[in-house]
């Protein structure tokens, strides 16, 4: 479990510098969605211990990381770090 809380903690981090330095003011909704997913995914994983409990989830995410783009830098560290979070999860998308 640690691993994975390791792998939330990075994205989560990179989503609020993606936050912090976008000049494109349509992506901060769609930023602080993603910022509200990790805090929900974060209190299930504590709560349950398990990543049954967050499938549900991570499958909704994923979609819209597929279907938005974060520009720039930021958005590429933020597309690697979901990345390696949902394949430390070992959910299947």
């Amino acid at each position: 479990m640690k691993h994975i809380l390791d792998k939330l903690t990075s994205y989560t981090l990179a989503l609020r510098d993606a936050l912090d330095r976008t000049n494109e003011a349509n992506e901060r909704p769609q930023i602080t969605k993603h910022l509200a997913a990790a805090a929900e995914i974060f209190a299930l994983l504590n709560m349950h211990q398990t990543t049954e409990a967050i499938d549900h989830i991570i499958k909704k995410e994923n979609r819209s990381h597929s279907l938005s783009y974060l520009s720039g830098k930021e958005g590429q560290n933020v597309e690697k770090k979901w990345l390696a979070f949902v394949e430390a999860t070992g959910i299947e998308l």
